[in-house]
């Protein structure tokens, strides 16, 4: 009988770098039958505004099939302050819009993520 060895290849080393990446992660509680124009107001609405700044690389929504009443956006940074350099102003002003256009307020279960290792950063 062969017994297989593990050889880690990457080990897990913090980066030190002070512009690492971002991930921007909203959770929304959004009624199954409300999803298709949520998902579109935002693309329509945020997406635009979000884009325009520096930094901004992707964006993505996500389902979760185990709730039915839950998407998640990710968004990804190239840096955390790329991120927080959106003028609070506008962040309200694209809110407000969005509400508008929804007839609804969906407030997030927001949480923003650095990058602390990945395989390529050795």
């Amino acid at each position: 009988m062969a017994v297989l060895a593990f050889t880690p290849t990457a080990t897990a080393q913090p980066l030190t770098s002070a512009e690492l990446p971002a991930v921007e992660w909203l959770k929304f509680q959004v009624p199954a039958a409300a999803q298709p124009d949520f998902i579109a107001q935002d693309a329509a609405i945020w997406t635009p505004v979000l884009s325009s700044y520096p930094g901004f690389q992707t964006k993505e929504i996500w389902t979760n099939p185990d709730r039915p009443d839950e998407l998640v956006i990710v968004i990804h940074w190239n840096s955390f302050a790329d991120w927080q350099a959106i003028p609070k102003n506008v962040l309200d002003r694209t809110t407000e819009k969005f509400h508008a256009a929804m007839n609804a307020e969906y407030t997030p279960e927001a949480t923003g993520f650095r990058l602390a290792w990945r395989s390529d950063s050795e």
